[in-house]
């Protein structure tokens, strides 16, 4: 019975056009906007960080794979319970975000880490297949811990400060893929939709 169904990835939309194809006319996208002034390149330390929330069970596996591969000088931070100034400072300092998005529409932490000057490796996520694109993201496919082992050590090995600057025109990108402008843009479409089904 509803007006309208509203998503904010391509993939969930093909999903349900897919599965209700009687409703394809009723589905709007929407976006949604990440402030990019908020995330900071910082000097930048030998430091990893990830979210524990999401799959645990593989981040464990992950770390137990690396505890003894990772060089003296590397730590790895799991952000969780922490303020959101810190999650950005810390963004800020981190080189690895590490990626175990699973099944969400647009996993937003990626995104965040990867304007923060960081490499980010790991799982896509369904959604995020539609961002994880150029040098800032690797990508592992779901339950590849050892491959996910070895391309964190193949970007430890590798990593040259330099690549913060290579990689500005692909962070513009990203930012704006989700900029305010953008998501003004889709709520006044979604705002004119809504005046037509109410009239």
């Amino acid at each position: 019975n509803a007006k309208m169904i509203l998503s904010d990835s391509e993939y969930s939309i093909k999903c349900l056009k897919e599965i209700f194809p009687e409703f394809k006319n009723k589905i709007t996208r929407v976006h949604f906007s990440i402030d990019e002034k908020k995330f900071k390149i910082t000097k930048k330390k030998n430091l990893i960080t990830y979210m524990p929330r999401k799959l645990p069970d593989h981040s464990i596996l992950l770390l137990f794979y690396l505890k003894n591969l990772l060089p003296k000088n590397w730590k790895i931070l799991a952000l969780d319970n922490i303020s959101e100034k810190k999650l950005i400072y810390l963004l800020g300092k981190s080189k690895i975000f590490l990626s175990f998005s699973s099944l969400e529409g647009i996993g937003i932490p990626p995104i965040e880490a990867a304007l923060s000057g960081n490499k980010v490796i790991g799982y896509t996520g369904a959604g995020g297949m539609e961002y994880w694109k150029g040098k800032i993201f690797e990508k592992v496919e779901n339950g590849e811990i050892a491959d996910f082992g070895q391309k964190v050590l193949k970007e430890i090995k590798n990593y040259n400060s330099l690549w913060i600057k290579k990689t500005i025109t692909e962070r513009k990108k990203l930012a704006k893929q989700y900029s305010k402008e953008l998501e003004k843009k889709s709520l006044n479409f979604f705002i004119k939709k809504v005046r037509l089904i109410l009239n």
